[in-house]
């Protein structure tokens, strides 16, 4: 596996693309006070989410591991974490209601969180750290245009701008990949 170096245009895409979330967030324009330690732990988890893909490129890739296998051992463990964390006063009600239960199995667990990993860890060896955190720049987009058809908000003007920029971020993130990989070969 070769280095992954950033180039003109993935930092681009990188500002691009926060730019854009920070329009879409709007955080000046909140009514109220801006509780710090919220802040804060938004902060600790955006750095930990771009760390995971540092450290899945650098030392998981390099193990040629099937992405099933990674994305199974991965909520393997998040199930052990939360069951030593998490109260279960009162789970049996979700499996009363067959629904409910294979909507959060297969729905949101298998379907949602197992092939969001699997499509992670393939994007990640495939397209590297860098282009493959571009991706979380899109749920912003998705939730605002969620709002917009689902809910019937308005779009605020920065909205436009800032899906632009958005799109325009991930775009130079894949065409920076693109431009390093043809420079590696």
């Amino acid at each position: 596996m070769s280095k992954e170096h950033i180039n003109m245009a993935k930092a681009a895409g990188v500002a691009l693309g926060f730019l854009g979330v920070l329009l879409i967030a709007r955080p000046w324009s909140s009514v109220g006070s801006i509780d710090i330690r919220g802040v804060i732990y938004m902060l600790a988890g955006s750095i930990s989410v771009g760390c995971s893909f540092v450290y899945a490129r650098k030392f998981i890739s390099p193990l040629k591991l099937p992405a099933v296998a990674l994305a199974t051992y991965q909520i393997g463990l998040a199930i052990i974490f939360l069951f030593l964390v998490t109260s279960l006063d009162g789970i049996g009600a979700v499996f009363k209601d067959t629904r409910t239960w294979i909507g959060l199995i297969f729905g949101l667990g298998l379907f949602g969180t197992g092939l969001a990993y699997v499509i992670y860890y393939f994007i990640v060896e495939e397209l590297g750290a860098v282009a493959a955190a571009g991706v979380t720049y899109i749920p912003p987009v998705v939730a605002l245009l969620i709002g917009v058809f689902l809910v019937g908000d308005k779009i605020h003007p920065f909205g436009y701008i800032a899906m632009v920029l958005i799109l325009s971020g991930v775009a130079l993130l894949q065409y920076g990949s693109q431009q390093a990989s043809v420079f590696d070969r």
